[in-house]
């Protein structure tokens, strides 16, 4: 298949709802902050992540899209949660029910992010707890996400 995945299944299904499976991880500093990437399509702050392909694991989704987004080597050290339970529609209309696989990630690359953009990502920055509780623009999902990552405390069922 010489075209991505989502713009293959697209193809036959249009903007209709769809089942997509992703995959993100938490990177944090010495500081424990938090790196976030302030996201091209949708103008939120989000966790780095995205879907994943034909004959990928859910572990080559997580650390190719986080070098994709953010330019950082990473390798996975534990899953944290899988959250199957939210609802999104994008900015070009495609609505979306995700399956979202969380992982602890650990730099094995340089961490250089001040000069870091792409289509994807148009910035990344590390945040405290307190710090993104007072960002506007976090989704629902990624906000529960890091509730959860902050407490230490793993809801089942999402």
């Amino acid at each position: 298949m010489t075209q991505d995945y989502i713009s293959y299944i697209r193809s036959k299904v249009g903007h209709d709802k769809i089942i997509l499976t992703f995959a993100g991880g938490i990177l944090t500093d010495e500081k424990g902050r938090v790196l976030l990437q302030l996201r091209g399509d949708k103008e939120t702050w989000a966790i780095p992540g995205g879907a994943m392909e034909l004959g990928e694991s859910s572990l080559d989704t997580c650390r190719r899209e986080f070098f994709e987004e953010t330019g950082i080597e990473v390798e996975v050290s534990h899953l944290l949660n899988v959250y199957t339970n939210f609802e999104e529609v994008y900015p070009n209309g495609d609505k979306v029910q995700t399956v979202v696989f969380l992982y602890e990630v650990k730099a094995v690359s340089e961490i250089a992010i001040e000069n870091f953009h792409n289509e994807e990502t148009k910035a990344l920055r590390f945040f405290s707890e307190e710090e993104i509780d007072q960002l506007a623009s976090v989704s629902t999902k990624h906000g529960l996400m890091l509730s959860e990552y902050f407490s230490g405390h793993f809801e089942l069922g999402h």
